[in-house]
């Protein structure tokens, strides 16, 4: 498979009439060959920022590596859409949470993923990812928009007050929650 075929097979899954769904399946049937995929992403370091993450963007669908790194957590956010991640190596943690009208969030529950596990994340969601142990979390991030330009929040790890998400401002909530001793409200 190439990355051609990989953006292909992923649009064409996001252009049917329950695009998660249908993306996760893709995801399930790629879970074969998760050497094969890390490979084909070892391009894109998935850290440094989104240009060093984004391999396809298009207004329904984004294609992202993501690579945490031991010790890293993010703060709280959405993704302005649905997401599915798969992960390729490491032992990756998200904390997921219902959001409430008003934008405050209560926790829903903890997923851990290791190689080859799938989490779906609704639209309604927030979460925060954390890398568990030594190794880099790595992971293939799906999402249902061009995630990188649309309207989407974070919140601040301490206090949990939503802000719209700022690039600038997301890096210091991430050492915030980074240092903090589990994520928001964990369990």
């Amino acid at each position: 498979m190439t990355i051609a075929d990989l953006v292909q097979r992923m649009s064409n899954a996001a252009a049917a009439a329950d695009p998660q769904a249908a993306v996760r399946s893709e995801m399930e049937r790629l879970k074969g060959d998760l050497d094969g995929l890390g490979r084909m992403l070892s391009y894109l370091p998935g850290v440094g920022g989104n240009a060093n993450q984004a391999f396809f963007r298009a207004p329904n669908l984004s294609l992202l590596k993501v690579n945490f790194p031991n010790g890293r957590r993010t703060p709280p956010h959405n993704h302005g859409t649905w997401a599915n991640i798969l992960l390729l190596s490491g032992s990756e943690k998200n904390t997921l949470y219902r959001r409430s009208a008003d934008e405050t969030l209560s926790r829903d529950r903890e997923v851990v993923l290791t190689p080859g596990d799938i989490v779906t994340i609704p639209a309604d969601m927030a979460h925060v990812a954390e890398c568990l142990g030594d190794e880099p979390a790595i992971g293939l991030h799906v999402y249902g928009t061009n995630v990188l330009g649309v309207a989407r929040l974070m919140w601040d790890p301490e206090t949990l007050r939503a802000l719209p998400l700022d690039w600038r401002q997301y890096e210091p909530l991430a050492q915030r929650a980074s240092a903090m001793a589990a994520a928001p409200l964990a369990g």
